[in-house]
This record gives C-alpha cells, sequence and structure tokens, in this order.
C-alpha cells in the first residue's frame, strides 16, 4: 500500500506550476475583499458563529485550510493526522499589498506567494485563520518578507513529506525531542513546515523548541497534538488568537467551489472579476481585475452545504490533556 501512495504523490499533486487551471477566474467581493470572520472556536464545524467581523489581515496571521479530496483525506489518514491539512502566512509581499506565502499551491509542488484578497476567495476548500496578537514590528515584517521572497518559487519537500507516511520521519514519540528543528531560509518545505520556519527565521516562535518537520496543520489548528513532544510546545498557543472560520459571504458558510465564480453571476453588494494574466516575459500568471459586476441583491444564508463528517482523526484534542 506504501509503494502505491508513494508513487501516486509522485505524479499527484501535479507538477505544473503555471496550468490555467492552478490559477482560475475569482470574484473579488468589493464591499469586504478580504472577507469575514465568525466568531473563535476550537471546532471544524461549519457552522457561521454570528456575529461576523470584518477580517482585518495583518502580516503574521496563519490560514489553516481544509479540502476534503478523498486522496488527501486518504493520505492524512495513513500519516495519523486528519483536518485541516494545509497552512499558510500572510506576509507582507515586496510592492507593499498583503500576500499569502504557502508551499504546495493548489496542489501543486512549487511555493507561492499570491495575493491575499486573490486567493483567499479562490481557494477551493474552508478557511481557518489564527490572527496575531500583537502586530509585527517593522522588523519582523521585513524578515516575513526576506523570507516569502527567497521561498516563492521554491520546489515542495516532496520526498520529506512521503516520510512522514512512514516510520522514517521526525515525528515520533520520542525523536521529536530531537528532531524535526528549523532548517533555516533557503530550503524546502512541505506547507506546515513552510509556516513555521518562517515563524522561526523571524524569531515569532522559540527555534529551540519549534519542531516545523514534525508538526502538522491539525496541530497548529487545535494547540494539541498526537505527538507528546508537539502537545507540550504547540506553537501557536502564544501570540495567535483561536481559529476564525472564515467566508466570503457575511452569514454564509460557501466554500470556494460552491462560491460563484465568473461569470455567473454574484449574489452580493458586488465584485470584481479577477483573471490570471501572464505578464510580458513571464510564465507564472498574476492576478489581474478585469472588471466590476454589480451584482444581485438576494439572500445567501439558504445557500448553506450540509455539515461535513468530522472523524476520528479530526480530534486529537481530547486524546491528550494538559494541565
Amino acid at each position: 500500500m506504501i509503494p502505491t501512495i508513494i508513487l501516486s504523490l509522485t505524479v499527484f499533486p501535479s507538477f505544473d506550476p503555471t496550468g490555467p487551471k492552478k490559477y482560475p477566474a475569482v470574484y473579488v467581493p468589493a464591499e469586504s475583499p478580504f472577507g469575514y470572520l465568525y466568531q473563535p472556536s476550537y471546532d471544524l464545524n461549519i457552522v457561521p458563529r454570528l456575529p461576523a467581523d470584518r477580517y482585518d489581515p495583518k502580516a503574521g496571521d496563519i490560514l489553516l485550510l481544509s479540502d476534503t479530496n478523498p486522496f488527501w483525506t486518504f493520505v492524512y489518514r495513513i500519516a495519523l493526522t486528519g483536518k485541516p491539512g494545509h497552512a499558510g502566512i500572510v506576509v507582507t509581499m515586496p510592492d507593499g499589498r498583503l500576500g499569502v506565502l504557502e508551499a504546495g499551491y493548489n496542489d501543486t509542488t512549487w511555493a507561492r506567494v499570491t495575493p491575499l484578497d486573490y486567493r483567499i476567495n479562490e481557494y477551493h476548500g474552508t478557511v481557518w485563520i489564527r490572527q496575531r496578537e500583537v502586530p509585527l514590528t517593522p522588523e519582523e515584517d521585513r524578515k516575513l518578507t526576506e523570507f516569502a521572497v527567497a521561498a516563492d518559487g521554491g520546489r515542495y519537500a516532496l520526498g520529506r513529506f512521503i516520510l512522514q507516511l512512514t516510520p522514517i520521519r521526525s515525528r515520533g514519540p520520542l525523536r521529536t525531542y530531537v528532531l524535526g528543528g528549523p532548517r533555516g531560509i533557503g530550503g524546502r518545505y512541505y506547507c506546515a513546515e513552510e509556516t513555521l520556519e518562517a515563524l522561526a527565521y523571524v524569531g515569532l516562535i522559540d527555534p529551540h523548541t519549534a519542531r516545523p518537520a514534525a508538526t502538522f496543520p491539525q496541530d497548529m489548528f487545535y494547540d494539541r497534538s498526537r505527538n507528546l513532544y508537539v502537545d507540550h510546545h504547540p506553537p501557536l498557543a502564544a501570540g495567535w488568537k483561536p481559529p476564525r472560520l472564515w467566508n466570503a459571504l457575511e452569514g454564509s458558510t460557501l466554500t470556494g467551489k460552491a462560491r460563484p465564480h465568473p461569470p455567473s453571476p454574484w449574489p452580493g453588494v458586488g465584485a470584481y472579476a479577477v483573471y490570471p494574466v501572464a505578464p510580458p516575459g513571464e510564465q507564472v500568471p498574476a492576478p489581474v481585475v478585469v472588471g466590476y459586476v454589480p451584482g444581485e441583491l438576494r439572500p445567501v444564508t439558504d445557500l448553506q452545504q450540509p455539515p461535513k463528517r468530522i472523524g476520528f482523526f479530526d480530534r486529537p484534542g481530547g486524546l491528550f490533556r494538559r494541565n
């Protein structure tokens, strides 16, 4: 079974970082381009806990994302983890806009920095956000940008990710105490690893206790882990607020796949249609606003999706209790 999974991972995610399906056209709501956050909760159930607040992003915020793709769900089960299965970090891009740094962008084997308003509205699954309690200092912000620039366009640490499915990994009952520490800027990482490597490089988490190569996105969501070491050293427990469910439409739980995309009508006040366009001489498309859609003023609460099943591996919090 494991050789089959390894062979599958060498083909999927896609090795094409520039295909049009990897950069789809999306709507960015004009009224709230960064969407809304529901009230905080360490709960994966997709519940719109009102009142919702308009999301005011800051560099250092953590995005925890979940795609119910059956392939990835099966892979996470082998690794003894579950939802959410992907992570990214909000960074200040060199042009001053906010972006998202993530390894494995849209199921590719590449690290990408994409504009935050585009990426968060484009993601095809569910998004939770852990906001920074204290804004970054100018020096911390500069170092985070430096890390993101060095990581952008890098390859995904596919080999090390595959090892997470085997006994030969840094995540273990005892080995995590001595293995899995930060590698530093300029390396190859998988998603949660890259996020924590960036935080360690900036100095937002303790590099002596951090274990980027032994931490999964689920550990960052719950501040608990099936791994004893990570459970006693949760990287985001100090400095980040509890996770909050995100949505582009206030009062809705519609995920990216179900939300309208161009050229369908937008059920809101109005939205900008953003398309991927490759700049002259470049291969990687950049999100470009091509027009404004007035939108249709109709209720969105009746567009709720059925609740997602929460399995055993999606609830690590009850397995280990800290005093």
